[in-house]
């Protein structure tokens, strides 16, 4: 059985195998991101993988450098409403989102909240990435009535907890997510 193809299929496949996936890295969110996150790493940036759902605050700094012993942390005695040290890296990604930096406030020497600073254009898959992970926001349906302002966040209860991250950034506004320890919001 002879099985041959014009010349003409054959052009347009070739085609289609080549430009395919450049068009998929280039054009598509998920592949922008993809190809943000390889260049980064290329640069030689870190990359943290820190599970929201289960991080509690029975962490120290020393384990905290233990689990991430690659990432370069500096570490400064800092009172803020968070704690009173504080633990700051430079990183290029966090969960596979393309990210600036991740602070980490302890209080005690223990994890009392968790600060990272990603890239504004991965905002929307940021939050999709934790509605996978955590489930619909805690205050989806109906505005937690704790404190003003609470409407424009999204709001994830952990096992020991808050993830909040806002739902749409202006300008202006940082893109950071943070993890807060329950003993840190006001119950």
């Amino acid at each position: 059985m002879n099985l041959k193809l014009p010349s003409f299929y054959k052009r347009i496949l070739a085609f289609f195998v080549v430009i395919g996936p450049i068009f998929w890295l280039v054009m598509t969110e998920d592949g922008q991101r993809r190809t943000d996150s390889v260049v980064l790493t290329l640069w030689g940036e870190d990359d943290i993988a820190l599970n929201l759902k289960v991080l509690d605050n029975q962490i120290t700094e020393k384990e905290l450098k233990q689990v991430f012993p690659d990432v370069e942390w500096l570490c400064d005695d800092e009172v803020s409403s968070f704690g009173n040290r504080l633990c700051v890296s430079r990183i290029g990604i966090f969960n596979g989102i393309p990210a600036h930096y991740i602070s980490v406030f302890f209080h005690d020497q223990w994890i009392n909240g968790v600060k990272v600073g990603y890239r504004r254009n991965y905002h929307e898959q940021l939050k999709q990435q934790l509605w996978q992970q955590l489930g619909a926001p805690s205050n989806n349906s109906e505005p937690v009535q704790v404190v003003q302002g609470m409407e424009s966040v999204l709001h994830w209860i952990t096992a020991s907890g808050n993830v909040i991250l806002k739902k749409a950034l202006t300008e202006q506004e940082e893109p950071a997510l943070l993890w807060l320890s329950f003993s840190v919001i006001p119950q």
